[in-house]
């Protein structure tokens, strides 16, 4: 084993590491964001039509 398998075998290419970054980000904060604000809309919705009929 010389030294240039040595470095290679932790070596990792950076191009194409951020390939499809920033749709994977939008995609997470979806998965998180439209679910939470659902549950908010439908809360302050109920709150609303409770308050009317009360």
């Amino acid at each position: 084993m010389n030294h240039e398998d040595q470095s290679n075998r932790y070596y990792y290419p950076v191009e194409g590491r951020t390939d499809g970054a920033i749709a994977g980000a939008v995609a997470f904060i979806a998965i998180i964001a439209v679910p939470a604000l659902a549950y908010a809309a439908w809360q302050t919705l109920a709150s609303w039509i409770s308050a009317l009929l009360s």
